[in-house]
């Protein structure tokens, strides 16, 4: 906290800050649970030691509901007033926006689409073993899939290359196919108009496509309306939603 403090002094007065970050964050700018690199993280009064240090008002919000709502303000989810959030990347994240703002539900938590539980086969034969959703549709999982194929494979990037390889496409369809099954869940529950889905690897046109059409697949009569659209602002959506936030504190 004392070197974020230090880079926004570098940066010049300010009137206030927005602050976009991992974990699970309440209404008073404290972090109530992250489980990430950062030691000791979980408990953080972030809001309240950078008011401290800078002497203006912060907001302080969780990094995929900071980009949900950029998105809402300024990309794909702008004119819609309810929408989900997917992003895929190191994990899955979500964010939900309700009647034109964030949903954080009864602890501030809403939107860990990446813990729904879904079911996968057993790697020794087993049958059938609960998993948690990113641990088997997040970007991460698919790269991690692809290795068992090419180990030299390193990032999503480099695994929408060889989409076309007939090695590796199985590895592509199954990872599809685990997206879709998680997304036809949201859509089931929520019965969204709009998801807006995020993640360097979402960029990917066919791969894109390939997800809404295996999508399609899994819902109900009636669930169809449904709109999935590809997120627009890229990695700046995080900072921008978190400058909105801090905008909206003036």
């Amino acid at each position: 906290m004392d070197a974020a403090a230090e880079i926004i002094r570098k940066m010049g007065p300010v009137d206030a800050v927005g602050i976009s970050t991992r974990g699970q964050v309440d209404r008073s700018g404290v972090i109530l649970f992250d489980n990430g690199p950062v030691t000791d993280y979980t408990g953080t009064p972030v809001r309240a030691l950078l008011e401290r240090a800078l002497g203006v008002p912060v907001v302080v919000e969780n990094d995929v509901n900071c980009a949900a709502w950029a998105e809402a303000c300024l990309g794909a989810g702008q004119g819609c007033s309810d929408f989900l959030s997917v992003t895929y990347g190191t994990g899955v994240g979500g964010a939900i926006i309700q009647n034109g703002s964030l949903y954080h539900g009864a602890n501030w938590s809403a939107g860990e689409f990446g813990a729904m539980q879904l079911f996968s086969q057993n790697a020794q034969g087993g049958g059938l073993c609960a998993a948690f959703y990113e641990n088997l549709a997040s970007a991460a999982a698919l790269v991690h899939a692809a290795q068992g194929v090419y180990p030299e494979l390193q990032d999503g990037r480099q695994v929408c290359e060889h989409m076309e390889d007939p090695a590796l496409s199985p590895v592509i369809d199954q990872w599809v196919r685990n997206v879709s099954y998680g997304l036809s869940s949201l859509i089931h529950i929520f019965n969204p108009g709009l998801i807006v889905l995020g993640g360097g690897i979402l960029q990917n046109d066919a791969l894109f496509e390939k997800i809404d059409a295996c999508t399609r697949t899994q819902l109900m009569p009636g669930f169809d309306c449904v709109r999935l659209v590809q997120a627009r602002l890229g990695n700046r959506a995080g900072m921008t939603g978190a400058a909105l936030l801090a905008q909206n504190l003036l």
